[in-house]
């Protein structure tokens, strides 16, 4: 099935809604949750089984789990296989040049050391 006809297909059975999965610091702490890898993992979950049959799509921002570093990316993996395994339709907001606090969190995983870039020896 191409990619337009599985997102026709999840508009078809549920509307038009996307779902934003965005998990910033601020949210985080709002949801009871760490600034984590592991917060914004659970938020990713807590998000994904609340849309489930409600909506058709999810759009988690990949910038907001990469401000975490490896970690982080492996929490939008398991985020991604997630909202798949239930039958949402997934698209990862990776763009890169986006607006103010996409690019602080992008920021903050690509340019801290110890998260996703590594010293030069």
């Amino acid at each position: 099935m191409s990619f337009r006809d599985r997102l026709g297909a999840a508009i078809a059975a549920h509307g038009h809604l996307c779902v934003g999965i965005d998990p910033h610091a601020e949210l985080l702490r709002s949801w009871g949750l760490e600034d984590s890898a592991a917060g914004a993992r659970e938020l990713g979950l807590r998000v994904v089984a609340a849309t489930a049959g409600v909506a058709g799509v999810v759009k988690p921002q990949a910038a907001f789990f990469e401000r975490h570093g490896a970690d982080g990316a492996a929490a939008l993996v398991e985020v991604l296989a997630s909202a798949r395994a239930a039958g949402l339709f997934v698209l990862a907001d990776a763009k890169r040049g986006d607006i103010g606090s996409t690019m602080d969190a992008y920021a903050e995983g690509w340019l801290t050391p110890g998260r996703i870039s590594r010293p030069m020896p």
